[in-house]
C-alpha cells in the first residue's frame, strides 16, 4: 500500500510539474594540489555532466610518469534552479615516479560516438624535503611562501601544513596579524598523505593569498594551531575491560606554532609605468566585441570589454568611453568575477556599453587600453582592444498621426476608430429582494461526465495497485532470466575480431550488473573482487579476475584502451569457472 501511495504521488508530481532541462556535455579535471612531493600520493578527479553514462571510461593523457590507481566511480544527480544535472565521478591516485613539472590531461570521453575533452592541469614533482636532523615528532606544523621577494600588490601564496601521526580534532586557527598584509583563503583545506624526514604523515594543507599594500621587509610572526589530541587509554592490564572494544579515548588540547617568516616587498618601478596606472599587478588579457556590426539607425548596438586574468584583480579599473560624434551612449554596470583556486586570485571584468547612433553611415568605435604591471616578465604593459567599425543603413520613417483639435472640422488619416464591443459582464447583478434569489435555478451535479471524473481516481489507483502485485511477480522471474543469460551475452560478445580494452571492461561491467542485478556505471578491480567474494568464488578465480581487470585499466589509462586485445580469448574460460563457483 506504502508503495502504491509513493508511485501514484510520483505520476502526480511528473504530470504537474515541468520538465526541466538538461545541462550540456562537460568533462573537467582537478588535482587537489599542483605541487607534491616524489613521495606524495596525489588525488585527481574526473567530472563527466550533462550525461548518466559514456561510451567508455575515461582515458587520460600525461599519465607516463604516475603509477595510477583508480579509488572509485561515483553518480551524481542534481535539480538546481529547475534544471536537471546529472554526471559520473571518476576518482583516481597518481603516485610519481619521478621529479619534474608534467602536463595531466587532457580526459578525453565519448558519448554517444563524439569525443569530449577537458581540461589540462600542470603538477611539479619535487625531491623529498631533506632532514635536518632534527626529530619532528608526531604532530608539527610548517609555513611557507611561494616566493621571498614580491612587488607591491603582487600576490605571494602563504601555505600551512599540519603534519599528523595522531587523530586530532577541534581544529582552530590564528593567522599572524601584521599592517598592510591582506590574507584571503584560497579554497578548502586539502588532505592527503605525504612524507617528511622518512616518516610517513596525514597532511592537512590551508592557503592564503597574500598580498602587501606597501613596500618594507616583513617579519612574518607565526601561526598559531589549537587542537584537541584523541590517544587511546585502556583500564588496568587482567581487568575485564582490557579489551581493544572497551578500549576508552583521552582528550588532550594541544597548541602548535609554526616557524616565522620574513617577506620583502619591492616598489613598482617607475620607469615605464603607464599614464592612469590603477596599480594593477599580475597577468591579464582583454578581449572585446560589438553586436550586431551592422544595425538601422534607431536600433542599438552593444560594445562589450572583458579584462580577465590573475592578481589583484580587485584593481581593475572601470573603463570609460570617449565621447562620439552622432552616437549616444549608455553605460552598463560593470560585474566583477572573483575567484580562487590554489594557485591564487583569478577573475575578470565584464564592462558594456548600448550604442545608439542618431543617422545613418559608418562610425569607428576606437580602441580603449589599460596598463597594468606583468609579474611574470617584471615590466609594465598596454593592453588594447581591436577598433570597431559600426555600420548603421536607414530605418524605416515612422509618421506619427495628430488628431484634429477641437475648432478644426478636417478629418485625419489614421485608422478609424473602432466601436466597442460588449465581450461579458465582470460585475454580478445587484438583486434588491431575497424573492429576486428565488427564481434562479440549481445546478445539481449529474451527466456521465461528471461520474466518469468522480470515479477515475479509485480506478486508477485499483489498477495500480492490480499492477504492482502483477510486476512484483514478474520481476523475480525476469532477473533469473536475465542472470541466465548474462554469461552467454558476454561469451558470443567475446567472439568479436580486434576487441579493444575498452570493450572488454563494458561487457565485463555488463556481465556483473545483469548476473548479480546490479547498476554499476564502472567496475573496479577491487569491487569485482568483492562481489565474487560475496558470491562465494573461490580466491584464485577471483584473485584472476581482478588482475584481468587491472591489466585492462592499465591499458585505458595509457592511452591504449582502443588498441586491439589478445585477452578476450581467455576471459570467457574465467567466466565460465566463475558461474560454475558461484552459489
Amino acid at each position: 500500500m506504502k508503495r502504491a501511495t509513493i508511485f501514484l504521488a510520483a505520476v502526480f508530481l511528473f504530470l504537474i510539474l515541468p520538465l526541466p532541462a538538461h545541462a550540456d556535455i562537460s568533462i573537467t579535471l582537478r588535482l587537489d594540489r599542483n605541487e607534491a612531493m616524489l613521495m606524495d600520493s596525489i588525488t585527481m578527479l574526473v567530472k563527466l555532466s550533462g550525461v548518466r553514462k559514456g561510451d567508455s571510461r575515461p582515458v587520460l593523457k600525461g599519465l607516463e610518469s604516475f603509477d595510477v590507481t583508480r579509488t572509485g566511480t561515483s553518480s551524481r544527480f542534481e535539480i538546481i534552479n529547475g534544471k536537471m544535472n546529472s554526471g559520473i565521478d571518476y576518482t583516481y591516485l597518481l603516485r610519481p615516479k619521478k621529479t619534474g613539472s608534467f602536463k595531466i590531461g587532457p580526459a578525453e570521453v565519448k558519448v554517444k560516438g563524439k569525443t569530449f575533452r577537458s581540461n589540462a592541469e600542470i603538477l611539479k614533482i619535487a625531491e623529498p624535503v631533506r632532514s635536518s636532523g632534527t626529530h619532528r615528532g608526531p604532530l608539527f606544523l610548517k609555513a611557507a611562501l611561494s616566493s621571498r621577494k614580491i612587488y607591491v600588490e603582487e600576490e605571494a601564496v602563504y601555505s600551512l601544513k599540519l603534519y599528523c601521526r595522531k587523530r586530532v580534532g577541534d581544529l582552530s586557527l590564528n593567522l599572524p596579524e601584521s599592517e598592510h598584509l591582506a590574507f584571503k583563503q584560497l579554497g578548502k583545506p586539502v588532505e592527503y598523505q605525504g612524507v617528511y624526514n622518512g616518516e610517513s604523515y596525514k597532511i592537512l594543507e590551508v592557503r592564503y593569498s597574500l598580498i602587501a599594500s606597501e613596500e618594507g621587509i616583513y617579519a612574518i610572526r607565526p601561526s598559531r594551531m589549537n587542537m584537541t589530541v584523541l590517544e587511546s587509554r585502556r583500564r588496568s592490564p587482567g581487568s575485564l575491560f582490557d579489551d581493544p572494544f572497551f578500549s576508552m579515548s583521552s582528550r588532550r588540547p594541544m597548541t602548535l606554532d609554526s616557524e616565522p617568516l620574513e617577506l620583502e616587498v619591492v616598489p613598482l618601478p617607475e620607469m615605464g609605468r603607464p599614464a592612469g596606472f590603477s596599480g594593477l599587478v599580475g597577468t591579464f588579457e582583454i578581449e572585446s566585441g560589438l553586436e550586431p556590426s551592422r544595425i538601422k539607425t534607431g536600433e542599438s548596438a552593444t560594445l562589450t570589454i572583458r579584462l580577465r586574468g590573475r592578481g589583484n584583480i580587485k584593481r581593475i579599473p572601470d573603463l570609460k568611453m570617449p565621447d562620439l560624434d552622432q552616437i549616444k551612449i549608455y553605460e552598463d554596470q560593470p560585474v566583477l568575477e572573483e575567484k580562487t583556486d590554489s594557485k591564487g586570485l583569478t577573475g575578470a571584468k565584464t564592462m558594456k556599453w548600448a550604442l545608439v547612433p542618431e543617422k545613418e553611415g559608418r562610425y569607428r568605435i576606437p580602441p580603449l587600453s589599460i596598463g597594468f604591471f606583468d609579474t611574470g616578465k617584471h615590466k609594465y604593459r598596454t593592453l588594447k582592444t581591436r577598433p570597431r567599425s559600426l555600420d548603421v543603413l536607414p530605418g524605416e520613417p515612422t509618421r506619427v498621426q495628430a488628431p484634429a483639435g477641437p475648432d478644426k472640422g478636417k478629418t485625419t488619416e489614421g485608422p478609424a476608430k473602432k466601436a466597442v464591443k460588449e465581450i461579458g459582464h465582470d460585475i454580478l447583478p445587484v438583486h434588491a429582494s431575497m424573492k429576486d434569489l428565488a427564481t434562479g435555478s440549481r445546478e445539481r451535479p449529474g451527466g456521465l461526465v461528471f461520474w466518469v471524473l468522480l470515479l477515475l481516481p479509485l480506478f486508477v489507483y485499483g489498477g495500480t495497485l492490480c499492477g504492482l502485485k502483477i510486476g512484483r511477480k514478474s520481476a523475480d522471474s525476469m532477473t533469473a532470466a536475465k542472470a541466465k543469460k548474462a554469461a552467454k551475452d558476454f561469451i558470443r560478445q567475446c567472439r568479436q575480431d580486434d576487441l579493444s580494452s575498452n570493450d572488454l571492461i563494458l561487457y565485463i561491467t555488463n556481465y556483473f550488473n545483469n548476473r548479480f542485478g546490479l547498476s554499476l556505471g564502472s567496475l573496479t578491480p577491487d569491487e569485482a573482487a568483492g562481489i565474487m567474494e560475496s558470491k562465494g568464488v573461490s580466491p584464485e578465480t577471483t584473485n584472476k579476475m581482478k588482475d584481468v581487470i587491472k591489466t585492462l585499466e592499465d591499458a585505458v589509462y595509457t592511452g591504449k584502451g582502443y588498441d586491439g586485445c589478445e585477452m578476450g580469448e581467455n576471459i570467457p574460460k574465467l567466466i565460465r569457472q566463475m558461474e560454475k563457483e558461484i552459489r
